[in-house]
């Protein structure tokens, strides 16, 4: 018995396209990338060395904000106004 195109292509598809999840984590990642390298390309260029764990802390939550409010510059900004505080 053949099985329907339809079935075998939506199986297939369904197999191949990442979940939801997987394909947010992975924009989470990339976010994280990103962020930390513009951060410590900011602190090269001042002549710093970042205290520890502030890069990862920040990105974090550049992640945390982004993923709540889709909007980049806000979360920049928060981000980086919580950086500061706790400077």
């Amino acid at each position: 018995m053949r099985t329907p195109l339809f079935c075998t292509t939506a199986a297939l598809i369904a197999f191949a396209a990442p979940s939801s999840v997987q394909a947010q984590s992975m924009l989470d990642q990339i976010v994280i990338q990103k962020c930390s390298a513009a951060m410590q390309a900011d602190f090269d260029k001042a002549g710093k060395t970042a205290p520890a764990g502030l890069i990862q802390k920040t990105c974090g939550c550049v992640v945390q904000q982004l993923d709540a409010t889709h909007n980049i510059e806000a979360a920049k900004t928060i981000c980086t106004q919580q950086a500061q505080a706790g400077m």
